[in-house]
């Protein structure tokens, strides 16, 4: 909250007016960043935070619809989209924490993983890159993606 309340006024990540370094994800703070910046008042700011989780974490919905569409009918998708939006840890959207940006970074990393299995070429690569970026952004423990990045069309190769 810290973050996002100093970038929204100032422009500048900083806790408790020293500056934060790059300890903390940025893509969460940035995301709710607005919220601090348009109101004054912080109960309101983060009544806009909250609102702001609750739409970032909806976004799931998408990629995951996506994912089921390519083994399941529409009807299945739309029934797993939904499962998505389901999951108890969507309780987080109360909570300032970093795990509302990142479960929809995390699936549109998924996504694109997928995508780029599927079909490699350089564009669904890079779509692939920029998704490990963000998500790498997000949270510092999706350096843990990274061996998926390596094995999963090696492992793809192996298995075809």
């Amino acid at each position: 909250m810290d973050l996002a309340k100093s970038l929204g006024s100032s422009g500048e990540l900083r806790i408790r007016d020293e500056p934060a370094g790059g300890a903390y994800g940025l893509v969460y703070p940035l995301l709710i960043a607005p919220a601090y910046a348009v109101f004054d008042s912080v109960p309101n700011a983060y009544a806009a935070a909250k609102g702001i989780n609750a739409f970032a974490m909806s976004l799931v919905a998408i990629p995951v619809y996506l994912l089921a569409r390519r083994v399941l009918s529409p009807a299945w998708s739309l029934a797993a989209a939904a499962l998505a939006l389901a999951l108890p840890s969507l309780l987080y959207t109360g909570t300032l924490m970093t795990e509302n940006a990142f479960y929809p970074v995390f699936l549109l990393f998924a996504l694109a993983l997928v995508a780029y299995l599927e079909r490699p070429t350089a564009a669904r690569l890079a779509l692939l890159g920029g998704a490990f970026v963000l998500a790498f952004l997000t949270r510092a423990q999706a350096a843990a993606l990274g061996p998926a990045l390596v094995t999963a069309p090696l492992l793809l190769r192996l298995a075809g």
